[in-house]
């Protein structure tokens, strides 16, 4: 019975390794799900093996599943406490989740007892950068360099707490030190590109872009962000192939349908915009901006109800950012709906009180109501904040012709003239203006006459009386 026994436990322990071999081969082959499955059928064989726990942790992380990673990790260390790998990747995953703290602890501990384990510094400069605390990261940067005085990592994690205080140059050089380091080290054209994107250098941003993307010919988020950068670069044929690209890929990426939607938008293609942008929004409802681009294509094809109807979901969901109320106040004048349109802009300038923007197209809502008054207070405003506002000068000439204040009309008008001389319509309002002005020197000793001749004749009335 006994040699039974022994037989059918030696019949498991194949079994489980058999499973860690597979689990190791779907592994090295990208097939991450199948080597979770693998290692999971081992450890129900034989759960005692701390280094299935950590290779179940490390298929996790590559997977993302975080939470799962961290339950395999202390699995792993409740059965061989101390292992400073083991430690490192969970504190590791802890700051993934943004618990920084229990990564700091864990990574603490970690030292006090391996005080020369390097990567424990490494990634804390992670930590730390995610935190904010980026003197600390810096710190941890030249501690690990005590030990190891050319790392990687700590360079590349370095250049992320660097690019985060948008100091570009030095994160660039920390970068430029990770390939001269490991040259295969993933992802250094990219952040790279995206330096030299920041600091407006767009060509060698998109050089990086294109060197990134022959290395990962199949990473969406370096698609992405090539895609946009070259919308920015105003090379349209091919930001729209690497959007089409991510279709191929992704097909369904909210983001992605966005842009092409604003790719056909550009094009005067709004059918096919109209699609694009109900795409992103069937798998993304809440993507904010989607509903006004499609107002302005129904507005686009006269169709000022479902425009208004996009305009308010809008409306809804993003209240807090300014362009966008900005650019609905301009839509909702459009379709008719002057309050909402007033609504929009006040919100606007709640947000950014030194913009003139919003001033100047609430004053227009206020002069088209009639209420002459109000609308020069704000156009008064804007000339607060941006003297040369011209668009502002030539409103005020407007509203004050309607009330009849001549002089100032022109004063306004002849500031516009200045900036846009060969404006035809321009120069004829001013002749208008000057003509209003002419009639009513005119008109004026005869309406002083008429009160005078009326004043004289009731004066007679009363002597015969």
């Amino acid at each position: 019975m006994a040699t039974d026994q022994a037989f059918e436990s030696s019949n498991e322990w194949t079994d489980a390794e058999q499973h860690v071999e597979q689990a190791h081969e779907h592994y090295e082959n990208g097939y991450w799900h199948d080597a979770n499955r693998e290692l999971q059928l081992a450890l129900e064989i034989n759960p005692n093996n701390h280094s299935w726990w950590f290779n179940k942790g490390l298929v996790l992380d590559t997977l993302s599943r975080y939470p799962e990673a961290i339950e395999a990790f202390e699995n792993a260390l409740e059965i061989e406490p101390n292992d400073p790998e083991i430690m490192n990747c969970l504190a590791i995953d802890y700051t993934r989740l943004g618990q920084y703290q229990k990564s700091i602890d864990i990574a603490q501990e970690l030292i006090e007892q391996s005080p020369d384990y390097e990567p424990s510094f490494c990634n804390r400069i992670i930590t730390y950068s995610e935190m904010g605390q980026h003197d600390m990261a810096e710190e941890m940067f030249y501690m690990a360099r005590q030990i190891k005085e050319h790392c990687p990592f700590c360079y590349y994690n370095m250049g992320n707490s660097l690019f985060s205080r948008k100091e570009y140059d030095k994160a660039i050089w920390c970068w430029q030190q990770t390939e001269k380091l490991a040259a295969n080290h993933p992802q250094i054209n990219y952040r790279i590109a995206q330096s030299y994107w920041a600091m407006g250098q767009l060509e060698i941003a998109k050089d990086h872009f294109m060197m990134e993307l022959r290395i990962c010919p199949g990473d969406v988020e370096i698609l992405l962000d090539t895609g946009i950068l070259l919308l920015e670069m105003n090379e349209l044929e091919s930001a729209k192939e690497k959007f089409h690209r991510i279709i191929e890929l992704e097909a369904s990426h909210p983001l992605t349908h966005h842009y092409l939607g604003e790719l056909a938008m550009h094009d005067k293609e709004y059918k096919l915009a109209i699609a694009h942008f109900n795409d992103a929004l069937d798998i993304s409802p809440g993507n904010n901006g989607t509903h006004y681009r499609l107002a302005e294509c129904y507005l686009q094809q006269g169709n000022k109800k479902e425009a208004k109807r996009h305009l308010l979901v809008e409306l809804e969901n993003s209240p807090d950012q300014p362009e966008i109320l900005l650019d609905m106040g301009c839509l909702f004048e459009a379709v008719g709906e002057r309050f909402e349109a007033m609504n929009c802009f006040e919100r606007a300038i709640d947000y950014l009180p030194k913009d003139p923007r919003g001033y100047q197209n609430l004053s227009l809502c206020y002069y088209l109501a009639g209420n002459i008054e109000a609308g020069l207070e704000l156009s008064h405003k804007v000339l607060e904040l941006a003297p040369d506002h011209y668009l502002t000068k030539r409103d005020l000439a407007y509203a004050y012709l309607k009330l009849g204040n001549y002089a100032l009309a022109i004063k306004y008008i002849d500031a516009v003239i200045e900036v846009t001389p060969e404006d035809k319509q321009i120069v004829a309002f001013k002749r208008h203006i000057s003509m209003m002005n002419k009639l009513e020197k005119i008109t004026m000793p005869l309406k002083q006459l008429k009160e005078w001749c009326n004043g004289e004749k009731i004066a007679s009335q009363k002597k015969s009386l």
